[in-house]
């Protein structure tokens, strides 16, 4: 499954700190997004009051997903995603996206769809193609 890695604000001579978060990722992939069911895992956040976001702790419990609205909605209480690896599954149960956000240094997208990778790179600055860690 080939990856793009997008890193606008860490990149060489960026402001050193990432200028966007998860829900800026699953904006740009639309309405395929919001339609999804999605689970996480080895997930590390912050959220906007300390407490812990309901809906990534149920996403963060194995055999659990959540509607891809709810998601959204639950990216409001985030101050920042540090790690976590977001799996997007279709209507048929089929995973076809992976966004992974690493060390608060950069964020992976993984798809075997073109129109994802078009999306990511109409979204962000600084994207860089990946081919290896998912799949």
């Amino acid at each position: 499954m080939p990856g793009l890695k997008i890193r606008d604000g860490t990149e060489p001579g960026g402001s050193g700190g990432l200028q966007f978060d998860l829900s800026k990722v699953l904006a740009a992939l639309g309405q395929a997004a919001v339609k999804s069911r999605w689970s996480c895992a080895d997930l590390n956040y912050v959220s906007k009051d300390d407490r812990e976001v309901p809906v990534l702790e149920r996403a963060a419990t194995p055999g659990e997903q959540v509607a891809g609205l709810e998601l959204i909605e639950g990216t409001r209480l985030l101050l920042q995603v540090i790690d976590g690896q977001f799996t997007g599954f279709d209507e048929d149960g089929n995973v076809w996206v992976i966004i992974r956000a690493v060390d608060s240094s950069w964020w992976e997208v993984w798809s075997d769809n073109k129109w994802v990778h078009e999306a990511i790179r109409s979204n962000f600055r600084v994207v860089e193609s990946i081919s290896d860690g998912a799949g």
